[in-house]
């Protein structure tokens, strides 16, 4: 979709020959835009449930809310993984409340219904009042998500039963899900915990933000100036980058710098004992999938959105974010470490360091992040002022939706993003003349 021409809907404002595309505040303060959006994207889109290692016997289950929906990943009896709605189909109450556990059954408190973990009812915790064929169709067994599929061990959820396929929907992000699975022969595993934490901001600002390159220096001023200290004697003359939109909103940027990874990038600072191991791992990688690929591995950090609310941080560790909506100035931000099965307790230590120092609530970024997004909220109360610039680097011609930027710090990613939100919102629809006069 490349923008040849100026262009107007409810939410853009775009003119490719000044270079300027800009968003409509209401997208981020309305809440009946919000309410639309659960509609229209949340309910359409396919969106991460969970990893495979979070549930690895039969019987392990997380309970999950997403979506606006409060969700049960499980892996039942059969070794099957399978996601349901946490609602009895007796008379609708939650029937669990634990969030996370091992179990063949479960029971509602309600009148004590049982179902397997594969979500055929058992029984009716009574002798009498049924008949002998009452469930023989299924229709009060625990209701499953109508769509569950899996890449890279990440398992998504989509409401549609329409939807298109996992793999077309994820498009080019699929190729990068992929490289994850090179990090170990061994696989991945969510590492046990998880950060929890709300932001009284629209959850998109969060999606901006987290492949934002321009406002490194600015917002992160500490951690710039700490890698500096940390990184002496290291060659910092190459450091840097380029973004990428790869189709349906999904989008990244990958940038070269000596931030430390356990996986193949060691840091002087580390210790002899650990620049030899991961020395080692860079080896073994770069003999298992060969030196150019080896070389993306060891050498990119990429930070990913999968749209409309997934985050994948390849950098000093491997970081899932689930953006959560609640409100169209509130969100829930779940994150989770993963690393390989078979990484050792010196390397882990040093993947749940890299995590915490900059990616955890507590570390360098993520409290600046905050503390910006929850300003720019704040600021969006001054109806008055009623766009947002994302036009960094825009030009004539440009395909937002599938594209290469040799700069990582332009905005091509989160045009990427509002184009295909806009898309979903709209439907391409040009705006009445009185909103495009604004």
């Amino acid at each position: 979709m490349a923008w040849n021409g100026p262009y107007q809907s409810r939410f853009l404002r775009l003119d490719p020959a000044k270079g300027r595309f800009q968003v409509h505040r209401s997208a981020y303060n309305d809440p009946a835009v919000f309410q639309e959006e659960m509609e229209r994207i949340f309910a359409k889109t396919w969106q991460v449930v969970g990893h495979e290692s979070e549930i690895r016997q039969p019987g392990d289950f997380i309970r999950r809310p997403l979506a606006g929906r409060n969700l049960i990943f499980v892996r039942d009896r059969n070794g099957e993984a399978k996601v349901f709605f946490n609602t009895c189909p007796h008379r609708g109450a939650q029937f669990c409340q634990e969030n996370t556990g091992n179990r063949k059954t479960f029971v509602c408190p309600y009148h004590g219904w049982v179902f397997r973990n594969s979500g055929e009812l058992a029984n009716q915790n009574t002798d009498y009042g049924y008949t002998s064929d009452f469930n023989d169709d299924g229709r009060y067994n625990l209701q499953s998500v109508p769509r569950l599929e899996k890449r890279a061990g990440f398992y998504f959820v989509n409401m549609d039963p329409n939807a298109i396929s996992l793999d077309e929907y994820l498009a080019g992000a699929g190729d990068r899900l992929d490289l994850l699975m090179l990090h170990s022969p061994a696989g991945l595993e969510v590492i046990s915990g998880v950060h929890e934490y709300q932001i009284k901001a629209n959850y998109k600002l969060l999606c901006e933000n987290s492949y934002d390159g321009y406002h490194l220096e600015s917002t992160h001023r500490s951690y710039v100036e700490y890698m500096m200290t940390v990184n002496k004697g290291v060659d910092l003359s190459q450091i840097g980058g380029r973004a990428i939109s790869f189709g349906n909103g999904h989008a990244c940027f990958e940038l070269r710098i000596p931030t430390g990874r356990p996986l193949a990038q060691p840091l002087p600072y580390w210790g002899e004992e650990a620049c030899a191991e991961i020395e080692a791992k860079k080896k073994d990688l770069f003999e298992r999938v060969g030196p150019e690929v080896g070389d993306i591995v060891a050498n990119t950090n990429r930070n990913m959105i999968i749209f409309p609310n997934s985050v994948i941080n390849d950098q000093q560790t491997i970081l899932l974010r689930t953006i959560v909506p609640l409100a169209c100035n509130l969100m829930l931000v779940r994150a989770w470490a993963i690393g390989p099965v078979d990484e050792s307790p010196l390397l882990r230590s040093l993947r749940l360091e890299g995590a915490l120092s900059f990616l955890g609530p507590g570390g360098f970024a993520t409290p600046d992040d905050v503390e910006m997004l929850e300003l720019c909220q704040i600021g969006y109360e001054n109806h008055d002022t009623a766009w947002n610039d994302i036009s960094k680097g825009f030009h004539l011609g440009e395909d937002s939706l599938r594209t290469v930027d040799p700069k990582y710090n332009n905005e091509l990613q989160m045009r990427a993003y509002w184009t295909q939100w806009d898309k979903m919102m709209t439907g391409g629809q040009q705006a009445s003349a009185k909103l495009a006069a604004e």
